[in-house]
């Protein structure tokens, strides 16, 4: 069931509906956070199924009348709902963004002829706009994806092309304790020890005599593991 944003702060109205028990959607044009906070105490009495939709009551919207940073303090204010946009803009890419900030419920207005009188009409989607922030939208969720950062297969093309090793910047012979100005960074071949490692290396000893240039390997450095199971 949706509220729309003039009936948000109509308590009695809002706890009937919360009591149905039905999935809600709540819009909040025209509301204050302490409201909203409100809104969403009263919905949580009654029905545990429920959205709170950021939204501007304005056709057609302007974009620096959106507020989508709203989104995510509405993520903060009530982190056990999902949070949404409602849209009255031209176009599709606030809606985009929107998403982009973790909106999971869009909603927008269709029409079949913006020239059509009313307000509404200019501020709503055309059948093809539709389609095309649909499309948009599938892409920037599969965009998104996991917030774990590492290296993804994808790169690994790129890596073995351009990912750099620690080298020797001088010739060092067996048995020598390494110190930082014997080592510089290069692309190399075979791969050695990763860049991020070479602080690691400094104060340890090398077990075979390593050529200016070359790479330093992890079989040369005592020492030394990448593996936390060495």
């Amino acid at each position: 069931m949706s509220v729309g944003s003039g009936d948000t702060n109509n308590f009695p109205f809002l706890e009937k509906t919360a009591q149905k028990g039905r999935p809600m959607v709540v819009s909040s044009g025209m509301q204050s956070m302490e409201t909203m906070r409100r809104v969403y105490r009263t919905v949580k009495q009654h029905n545990q199924n429920f959205c709170i939709l950021q939204c501007t009551s304005a056709y057609p919207l302007e974009p620096e009348d959106v507020n989508l940073r709203v989104i995510t303090e509405y993520q903060k204010e009530f982190p056990d709902i999902p949070i949404g946009y409602s849209g009255h803009e031209s176009g599709i890419f606030v809606s985009v963004a929107a998403v982009a900030l973790g909106a999971k419920v869009l909603e927008r207005h269709v029409t079949l002829d913006k020239s059509w009188k009313g307000s509404d009409h200019e501020a709503s989607l055309e059948p093809a706009e539709l389609a095309e922030l649909v499309r948009a939208v599938r892409t920037v969720e599969r965009a998104l994806g996991s917030g774990l950062k590492q290296m993804l297969a994808c790169e690994k093309q790129c890596h073995d092309k351009l990912g750099k090793s620690i080298v020797a910047k001088v010739a060092i012979a067996s048995g020598t304790v390494l110190s930082l100005d014997m080592l510089a960074v290069k692309v190399a071949e075979p791969k050695g020890v990763p860049p991020e490692d070479i602080y690691e290396l400094v104060g340890k000893k090398v077990s075979k005599d390593v050529e200016e240039d070359a790479s330093i390997t992890v079989d040369v450095v005592d020492g030394y593991c990448k593996n936390s199971k060495c």
